[in-house]
């Protein structure tokens, strides 16, 4: 797990006072000063991005470390959400006194606004984007990373408003840098969904019907700007699943291509469970079967389980009418 998908997991849940995981006393920190004018600002800056992320490892650690104790006694989790908050609120400190000394410094505002998203602090982190591209609008980084940001603020309610948002910050950024593979995946998997199937129907002036082949082409592109990137191969394969017709043929060339790319097991077996999909797809249930008994991380238990229950329902004989 990454520090900070470790980090937001912990933010999610500390807010509603749920229990977390068990923490060690750790040597304080020295206390936030403000830099010494002799340092330079680059190098000033270098030395606040390890701040944030050394606290990000260090709460990383503490939730690998207390996995076993947390399950088996979930008491500690008052004080460590203290623990958490009170070293999250040092770096947000600094990060603060960074910008008064140096408010035109768009790569700590960037950063920062990347840190108070892992905080859920949506409006600051709105606020830090937006103040980055008042003073450097062709910062395409800065429009990905708003367009992000809108989108799961779309999702997390109904905020039609942000979906527009979302894709004139994707437009922008693509227009800046078109040879991003980042952006073009990025926006194909905001097409693709579902809950933006209006807006982005009205916004690329297509009928919804359409969005589906929008989406492969962004995502073919990310895919041939970074051919030996696997989630951009594997996001280009599953995306097969949404056209109509089916193209299960080229789909599984696609899943044949990201297999050859694959780093580990867990991902050989996303591989498997993938190709399972399309199977069902193609009203092929054996077959899907078969597949899925490859699949056995544990990680990918609860999918694996959902899709068998929906094998066996589709496969359960109808019953004689009187």
């Amino acid at each position: 797990m990454s520090a900070r998908l470790g980090l937001l997991l912990v933010l999610i849940i500390l807010p509603n006072g749920c229990s977390l995981l068990w923490w060690r006393q750790t040597a304080p920190l020295p206390p936030i000063t403000a830099p010494p004018q002799t340092l330079s600002v680059a190098h000033q800056f270098k030395t606040l991005l390890a701040r944030d992320d050394q606290a990000m490892r260090q709460i990383s650690q503490w939730l690998d470390e207390s996995r076993e104790i947390r399950r088996k006694d979930p008491s500690f989790a008052f004080e460590l959400g203290i623990q958490i908050r009170r070293r999250l609120k040092q770096v947000r400190i600094a990060y603060e006194n960074f910008l008064e000394h140096h408010p035109d410094h768009n790569g700590a505002r960037a950063a920062f606004a990347s840190f108070l998203t892992c905080l859920r602090d949506e409006k600051g982190a709105l606020t830090q984007w937006n103040r980055a591209l008042l003073s450097d609008d062709k910062n395409a980084a800065a429009w990905n990373n708003l367009a992000n940001h809108y989108g799961s603020l779309a999702l997390e309610g109904d905020r039609p408003e942000y979906i527009k948002r979302a894709f004139n910050a994707y437009d922008q950024a693509l227009s800046i840098d078109p040879d991003q593979a980042l952006y073009h995946n990025n926006l194909a998997v905001a097409i693709g969904l579902k809950d933006f199937h209006r807006e982005a129907s009205a916004h690329y002036l297509v009928t919804e019907n359409k969005l589906p082949g929008l989406a492969l082409e962004h995502f073919q592109k990310a895919h041939e700007l970074a051919p030996d990137d696997f989630v951009y191969a594997a996001d280009l394969a599953e995306a097969y699943l949404s056209t109509r017709p089916l193209r299960k043929a080229a789909a599984a060339t696609a899943w044949a291509k990201a297999r050859k790319l694959t780093h580990d097991p867990r991902q050989l077996q996303w591989v498997d469970l993938q190709l399972a999909f399309l199977e069902i797809e193609d009203g092929q249930y054996r077959a899907a079967e078969l597949l899925l008994i490859k699949v056995t991380d544990p990680t990918l238990d609860s999918l694996k389980s959902e899709v068998m229950k929906a094998i066996h329902e589709i496969r359960k004989p109808n019953p004689i009418k009187p």
